[in-house]
């Protein structure tokens, strides 16, 4: 056993590389919220605006959910359907006797304008309170202070506040995973500058700016987006308030593989069509290039250091590869504590090492896509 210059050279290599590929990843990074509540605002009441398509089921199981509310201010529900729904209508009946519930429906066919953002825009237009929430009937408030902790983000500063949105513990934690790792990404942006974009529902947003913004005028061919349109478009530096209280978070509903399979799809084409897309792209690649090229690299030198009778490099190559398993597994388990997520921690690396794949994955299935799917502006 020796030590040459070789040995000396390769061994701090691996060490720094092994800090920089720990650090470099949206696991480790916080995710910073108000420390403080300003006492003087008062709560306002809200509009819950539920958007339900070809999910009655949902709906009728997750409308209790969001009457039981406990929010002093008050609050209604406007629920978007199809008109003609007669299931729709069927479980709205159920809840007529329900002051605070309205109803509003788009007709069949809709022109030059995606469902989901006509749905969303007649429910926004019939709400009566300024604060408006919208979320999809496939989601379930996590508790009965909902409302109650998204309010309290609100201040005199704020236009939008986001909360946490993942599947179910019942869906498969593949998908958890990746949805978990999406929020890491979006809801730093938007703690510590501008909003990009949401994992999915639970936004609350100004009626007022919506409507005086033009809603979605700019991005009306797209079909999907309904949600990170409005976050992309109506975020201001430093005006997004987020909260990482379990009771403010929602969970979805289990997706089928073709309904995650076109989420994957979708999520890809509204990506190309967002503001400041560049920055979080950079971001994203570069954590993934550091976590890939660690891995490489801390092979290649144990391969190396064994051909060459460097023990001392291959010792300090084994133990940097221990601890940046260990490492990585930690900071993703303390995310998971924070989220309320329920990940294996031996399973946390295989998805790490997977995320290559997939992102390749869901670029050829979208290049394979037809391009028509994703607008309404056909030729």
């Amino acid at each position: 056993m020796f030590i040459d210059n070789i040995t000396i050279i390769i061994s701090i290599i691996v060490l720094l590389l092994t800090i920089a590929s720990v650090v470099a990843n949206p696991f480790f990074r916080s995710i910073k919220t108000k420390s403080t509540k300003d006492t003087t605002i008062e709560l306002p009441p809200l509009t819950v605006v539920v958007l339900s398509q070809n999910n009655v089921e949902e709906l009728d199981k997750h409308l209790p959910l969001i009457f039981s509310q406990d929010y002093t201010p008050g609050f209604e529900v406007v629920v978007v359907g199809e008109k003609g729904d007669l299931d729709l209508e069927a479980v709205l009946a159920k809840y007529a006797d329900n002051k605070n519930l309205y109803a509003t429906y788009i007709p069949k066919r809709s022109l030059f304008m995606s469902k989901p953002k006509l749905s969303a825009s007649l429910g926004i237009k019939a709400a009566h309170n300024d604060w408006v929430i919208m979320l999809n009937a496939s989601c379930a408030p996590a508790s009965d202070k909902w409302l109650q902790t998204i309010a309290e983000s609100i201040d005199s500063n704020t236009n939008l506040v986001l909360g946490y949105s993942n599947y179910k513990n019942d869906v498969k934690p593949y998908r958890r995973f990746i949805r978990l790792r999406e929020a890491c990404y979006y809801l730093r942006a938007a703690a510590h500058g501008i909003a990009y974009r949401s994992t999915g529902a639970n936004i609350a947003f100004r009626r007022s700016e919506f409507i005086s913004g033009d809603g979605y005028r700019g991005n009306l061919q797209h079909v999907y987006g309904e949600y990170d349109f409005i976050i992309n478009k109506f975020a201001r530096p430093y005006s997004t308030a987020i909260t990482l209280l379990p009771d403010s978070f929602v969970h979805n509903d289990c997706p089928t593989k073709k309904t995650w399979t076109e989420y994957c799809i979708a999520n890809s084409h509204v990506g190309r069509h967002l503001e400041r897309k560049a920055l979080m792209h950079l971001s994203y690649t570069t954590d993934a290039l550091f976590m890939y090229i660690n891995y490489a690299i801390l092979i290649t030198t144990g391969v190396f250091a064994v051909l060459t009778g460097r023990w001392i490099a291959l010792a300090v190559a084994a133990l940097c590869l221990i601890a940046t398993i260990a490492l990585r597994i930690f900071f993703v388990k303390r995310k998971c504590n924070i989220f309320s997520e329920h990940l294996s921690a031996w399973s946390i690396p295989f998805y790490e090492l997977s995320l290559l794949w997939f992102d390749i994955l869901t670029k050829l299935r979208y290049i394979r896509a037809d391009k028509h799917d994703f607008s309404t502006h056909k030729i």
